[in-house]
């Protein structure tokens, strides 16, 4: 039977086995002539030494401390690396993300570093730090189109956050004529662009923003643009084109409850008493934080005083009435439309 030769194996290991090894007592050493020069010695520090000088000749106990300190060492180097950058930042460590950024030699920072911190700085409430990364990125030669659209959207939604809309829109711009073909992030430019005319009151343009806005986005930001498209028409006083936006937004979506809200007011003004009823008391019922305004209250009284529902506009006004404060303004807007309702109402009785 073959035998197999393990003696040569080893002597080949023993150089590498004696660098480590010499290596590891010479940091033993150090920690020995530590404890002998302690000015006074606790009990601890006594075992401390007595135990090294047992582990010492342990050539065992020194391989594994050497591949621990392997370990800490390959773990060390690894920190190091842009990509952890990355990864921290899609894990929303913004801070740590930030931190091992900060301490990358230069060599080491990739265009995807840069934007994995301009986006945690972004995180973190740092707009400043944030464009200066995502700027220093945009300078290098290395990113696409695409990735260069997105760093501009970017840019541009960090300056409409911080109420610079001009500025704003030339960013949305930038996007716009990066990207030759229609694309959900093309969308997101047009959307930019017509929140900021928005912003500026200029709601002809952003209403045409916000429809170039609609032809190219994905389907579940749809109802987003419905809304925004259906406030400017609001402003316009283009009440028909409005309501049928607002109509559009599903009920369990997040401006479901402003939209109810919206549509109550186009039918108050158009006086279609009971569609206001409906959707007042429908976003009370599905939405009942979102309106326990003194303004509902006041629109559901004059629902009620044109439907000729006198119960309920008693009962209604009672509960505002213990709600508000009597300087609260709709309430004495309310209160008058009640006590004008009330009084025609005796005179109508007294003349028959």
């Amino acid at each position: 039977m073959a035998t197999v030769n393990t003696t040569n194996k080893s002597r080949k290991n023993m150089p590498l086995l004696n660098t480590i090894n010499s290596k590891i007592v010479k940091k033993i050493s150090y920690v020995e002539k530590a404890l002998t020069y302690l000015p006074f010695k606790s009990s601890s520090a006594n075992r401390g030494y007595e135990r090294i000088q047992v582990m010492k000749n342990n050539s065992l106990f020194v391989f594994i401390l050497a591949l621990l300190l392997a370990l800490v060492a390959h773990q060390n180097v690894y920190a190091q690396h842009s990509i952890d950058v990355q990864r921290l930042t899609s894990e929303k460590d913004y801070y740590e993300a930030l931190k091992i950024y900060e301490s990358l030699p230069k060599r080491k920072v990739t265009p995807e570093a840069m934007i994995s911190a301009g986006k945690s700085a972004w995180a973190l409430s740092l707009p400043q730090k944030a464009i200066e990364e995502f700027e220093k990125a945009l300078r290098t030669k290395d990113l696409t189109d695409t990735q260069k659209a997105r760093l501009l959207l970017s840019r541009g939604i960090i300056e409409y956050q911080e109420d610079r809309f001009r500025v704003a829109i030339l960013f949305a711009e930038r996007v716009i004529k990066l990207l030759n073909n229609p694309s959900a992030l093309r969308s997101k430019a047009w959307l930019l662009w017509g929140e900021s005319l928005s912003s500026l009151k200029s709601y002809g343009a952003a209403e045409e923003k916000y429809k170039n806005a609609l032809k190219e986005s994905d389907p579940e930001e749809l109802p987003n643009i419905y809304y925004l498209l259906g406030s400017a028409e609001l402003k316009l006083g283009k009440l028909k084109e409005a309501r049928e936006n607002f109509e559009r937004i599903p009920l369990q979506h997040a401006q479901a409850p402003q939209a109810m809200r919206h549509l109550a007011e186009i039918s108050l003004q158009e006086k279609k008493y009971s569609q206001v009823a409906f959707w007042l008391e429908r976003g009370r019922r599905d939405y009942p934080d979102q309106f326990i305004d003194s303004w509902t209250d006041y629109a559901l009284v004059q629902a009620a005083i044109n439907n000729n529902e006198k119960e309920k506009v008693i009962s209604l006004q009672t509960q505002a009435g213990n709600k508000y404060p009597p300087s609260d303004e709709w309430l004495s807007l309310l209160n008058a439309a009640v006590e004008e309702y009330l009084w025609s109402d005796r005179v109508d009785i007294t003349a028959n």
